[in-house]
């Protein structure tokens, strides 16, 4: 008998489990705000909603600041929404404690909570007030899917950059001044530059003219001359070739051109001879640079600004077009698991509330506003990148006051990214698996890569078409082959086959 009660108490807790839950859901749906007072940009009743500011202080100190101070006071004017900031202290979706506005970097967190309905689908919003939450899209660009193979499912927005991806040559603009020539804009334009730094090293740095290096690489030339080694490559490639030799491009037509090249000027003594053991971010990679004996090399813009300041000769240009006549960086994404993330906790009242004050930060003209303000206050603790949840600011570090540095930005603002579709594992809507190449198949990545670009490119003269197929054929074995296989069944199964599951 006492077994029975206790089957039938057990029973009962569990359809008031049930009920509950089913309560708390309806409630909450029930709660959400009416948005018949919003014109587009302004709610008709004052809207309050909370946004987690990317700080661990007490929610007095993140809502103190000028920053802060700025932002609530231009939102509640132009939105009509009121808002308060909340750090990230025993901030926790599952006990209810997070803000309206959240942010993480956990991407397994995040999604697991979606998965439990605890995260709100903004995908409906996005549709419907797209018109008002223009700022946001342009913003986030493709990425605004970026959290999914299915446009109707939006769970979270991940942080834009303004950062450019591609890379710049820095090229000694007082060399080219000295010796009359124009900064470069073609390959056969760099060539002579590069020539003629080599001619005349006794001229621009006359007892160290031994240590001229006209153009330097490290051992890791796909990355240290991907300028010009992308230049070679086909933008007219198809999309399953893009997709099966995406790993690194070493296995793509055309990148053999590339070595091709630079092994022409290693033979002609326009690189460093000693490349192939300079490895990179060491003392050796950067102090012929820092040195003064580098006629030009390939980084990311601001390399120069960070590592020698205002004081650099380099100018940046882009230089290695392909035979169309454009300057390309190849880039292949997955999905963007890394960074921070935007989410909306089912807990929200007021999801449009949120996506508009998102819009408001997304504007052009408030991240300069917000960015200013705290460039103009460099004592100020909290700044901008505290608050500017959906990008990392206008200028990164507040560096768009050096002309040289916004110089080099805009240069490398100008090459064309290639990237296949949103993202280059996906396929219509549908993604491709993910293949763990640096897990599974860790000696391909970078030393095989490296053993390979490097043996060719410093090949004797002659031996250039004996040397490659030899190396690339050790190169297919160490892992390349099997990655570049793993992805063609990948491809004929979902696109052949029409296994078309979302991943």
């Amino acid at each position: 008998m006492d077994k029975i009660i206790m089957s039938s108490r057990s029973c009962f807790v569990r359809f008031l489990s049930v009920i509950l839950v089913i309560a708390v859901v309806v409630s909450m749906c029930s709660c959400k705000a009416n948005n018949n007072d919003f014109n587009g940009v302004r709610f008709g009743k004052t809207r309050t909603i909370s946004v987690m500011v990317d700080s661990y202080a007490d929610d007095s100190i993140v809502n103190s600041s000028l920053c802060a101070q700025y932002i609530h006071d231009a939102v509640l004017r132009d939105c009509n929404i009121d808002v308060k900031f909340v750090g990230l202290n025993n901030r926790d979706i599952t006990h209810g404690t997070t803000a309206d506005i959240s942010i993480t970097e956990n991407y397994s967190y995040l999604t697991t909570n979606y998965k439990m309905n605890a995260v709100v689908n903004m995908a409906t919003y996005l549709d419907e007030y797209s018109d008002s939450l223009s700022d946001l899209k342009t913003l986030l660009g493709d990425d605004l899917y970026s959290c999914t193979s299915d446009p109707s499912e939006v769970w979270y927005l991940s942080q834009a950059s303004f950062e450019p991806e591609a890379q710049v040559t820095f090229i000694r603009a007082d060399w080219l001044e000295k010796l009359g020539l124009e900064a470069p804009t073609t390959k056969s334009e760099f060539y002579n530059c590069i020539v003629a730094f080599r001619d005349n090293a006794d001229i621009l740095l006359g007892e160290d003219s031994e240590s001229m290096i006209p153009f330097f690489i490290d051992n890791e030339p796909s990355v240290s001359a991907k300028p010009l080694l992308d230049s070679f490559l086909d933008t007219g490639i198809s999309d399953k070739n893009f997709y099966v030799n995406g790993y690194n491009r070493a296995t793509q037509d055309g990148f053999s051109d590339g070595l091709r090249l630079l092994n022409d000027w290693y033979l002609e003594g326009l690189l460093p001879s000693d490349f192939m053991y300079i490895r990179p971010n060491t003392k050796e990679s950067y102090e012929p640079i820092e040195n003064g004996y580098v006629g030009a090399f390939c980084s990311e813009y601001d390399y120069v600004y960070k590592m020698f300041g205002d004081v650099s000769n380099y100018v940046a240009v882009n230089t290695f077009e392909n035979k169309d006549g454009e300057y390309t960086y190849w880039n292949e994404e997955y999905l963007k698991q890394e960074g921070m993330k935007i989410y909306i906790p089912a807990t929200c009242r007021d999801p449009l509330a949120c996506l508009v004050y998102l819009n408001w930060i997304s504007s052009p003209g408030n991240i300069e506003a917000v960015q200013d303000l705290s460039l103009n206050n460099p004592n100020e603790k909290y700044g901008y990148d505290k608050y500017l949840i959906t990008c990392d600011g206008m200028y990164p570090d507040g560096r768009a006051d050096n002309e040289s540095v916004k110089q080099a930005r805009e240069t490398a603002m100008a090459v064309t990214v290639i990237n296949r579709g949103c993202k280059c594992v996906r396929y219509n809507p549908y993604f491709f698996d993910y293949i763990e190449t640096d897990v599974d198949i860790k000696s391909l990545y970078p030393d095989s890569t490296k053993n390979f670009t490097c043996g060719v490119i410093a090949s004797e003269a002659g031996c250039f078409d004996t040397n490659y197929p030899v190396l690339y054929e050790d190169y297919l074995c160490s892992g390349a082959y099997a990655i570049c296989y793993m992805r063609e069944n990948e491809w004929n199964k979902v696109v052949v086959d029409g296994n078309m599951l979302p991943w």
